[in-house]
């Protein structure tokens, strides 16, 4: 169970991000993402693997400002912007996505836009599980992945399958929600409490913002 109130996550990821995307970097900024490695310890292996995998895409961005601006300011972005993506997969690595919906909710955005992620969240679960099922399937039967004919028509039947079946779980789940007497608004349980970790978190993330004022 995570040790944070899910809106406090969302409120402290998107503060944290914009400050970060503003500012040159300074070591004082590391302060919210040294907490937030002490909190998710246990996880830290998992999300720096992540974070390497993603940094595949980040060096190429890196390559293309090295070529049209200076050193210093290429090395700045590159910095930043692993930062802040590093933040966000501490922040989130235990959420269901799920979490997402709810501090939307708890943050009172419009009822419509809290079930529109919901229901996107619903559908990319589901096609995921789909996938993984098709994708073991193939593997049990000896597909392997290659650039033969065969190969690109199993691919091609693959995304035509999960195509068809993402058009017939929405209908479904329409019929499914009218049935219920849904009007545009998922009813969730909130959890408004605050620990000691989400009042250490925004404390932090909020430093920032008053030191860029002061100094």
């Amino acid at each position: 169970m995570s040790k944070f109130n899910a809106s406090i996550l969302l409120v402290s990821a998107f503060l944290y991000s914009i400050f970060i995307s503003f500012n040159t970097f300074e070591f004082i900024y590391l302060l919210p993402i040294v907490f937030m490695i002490y909190c998710e310890y246990k996880n830290v292996l998992r999300i720096l693997k992540k974070l390497l995998f993603l940094n595949f895409f980040i060096v190429m961005i890196f390559i293309v400002l090295l070529i049209q601006d200076t050193l210093e300011e290429a090395l700045n972005i590159y910095i930043r912007t692993n930062m802040i993506i590093l933040f966000n997969l501490l922040l989130f690595s235990n959420s269901s996505g799920y979490d997402i919906v709810r501090a939307l909710n708890e943050l009172r955005f419009p009822k419509k836009l809290v079930s529109s992620v919901y229901f996107t969240l619903k559908m990319i679960q589901t096609l995921s599980d789909e996938f993984k099922k098709i994708k073991q399937t193939l593997k049990i039967r000896g597909f392997h992945a290659s650039t033969s004919i065969f190969a690109y028509e199993t691919y091609g039947n693959l995304f035509g399958h999960i195509f068809v079946k993402s058009i017939k779980k929405a209908n479904a789940m329409e019929d499914s929600f009218k049935l219920r007497g849904f009007h545009g608004r998922i009813y969730l349980i909130n959890n408004s409490k605050l620990s000691v970790y989400d009042l250490v978190l925004i404390f932090l993330v909020c430093m920032l913002f008053v030191k860029y004022i002061v100094w």
